[in-house]
């Protein structure tokens, strides 16, 4: 009998979900430590998904240089998110002007983001290989590795390489860019600054 009841938990859908404890309020923002610019989110700040109008997620991946970063650390920056993976050929063609992109940007406000999903194969990223697209590409702002896709899977729709989601200063996804062609980034990017 006992295994039936086991074997009841598992196959009716039961999925484990967070709650905030009663009484403590709000979910609280906790800074990240790493040398990349920080400004606190506001309060109460939650997000809803990567589509048109809804406040991008807060995710917590490993940079290039090992730390952890936090996409809401750069709250009040224009952020420009680009999820590639190594093998992808639109990814690498938009990664050789990633560097110039962000150099141009970068001080009205602007934070240009990689994130990489997969290695060359498909498979897991490791430091090193992240380390290789930085230095292929000369990328100067934050790499991140999201081999389990925990942070950004939801943002890839249908499979389609690179996903390009332009972020304004107060977290919210303003524009999926598509085609995501360095004119067309650009162009984005100057309509909002």
């Amino acid at each position: 009998m006992r295994w039936i009841t086991i074997t009841a938990l598992f196959t009716s859908g039961c999925v484990p979900h967070l709650e905030s404890v009663a009484g403590q309020g709000k979910w609280s923002w906790d800074a990240p430590e790493n040398s990349w610019e920080l400004t606190e989110p506001p309060d109460g700040t939650v997000g809803t998904g990567f589509n048109e109008g809804d406040t991008v997620p807060d995710f917590r991946l490993g940079d290039q240089l090992g730390d952890e970063v936090s996409l809401w650390q750069f709250y009040g920056d224009v952020i420009l998110l680009d999820i590639s993976t190594v093998w992808c050929a639109p990814c690498q063609e938009l990664a050789k002007e990633t560097a110039a992109t962000y150099a141009d940007y970068k001080d009205e406000g602007f934070t240009y983001i990689t994130v990489l999903q997969e290695d060359v194969e498909g498979g897991k990223l490791d430091l090193d290989e992240v380390n290789q697209w930085v230095d292929a590409f000369g990328i100067v702002s934050p790499v991140l590795d999201d081999d389990s896709k925990a942070g950004t899977g939801a943002a890839i729709s249908q499979g389609q390489y690179p996903a390009v989601i332009l972020i304004n200063r107060k977290l919210k996804v303003v524009e999926r860019i598509n085609p995501p062609e360095d004119d067309v980034v650009r162009s984005a990017i100057e309509s909002i600054l």
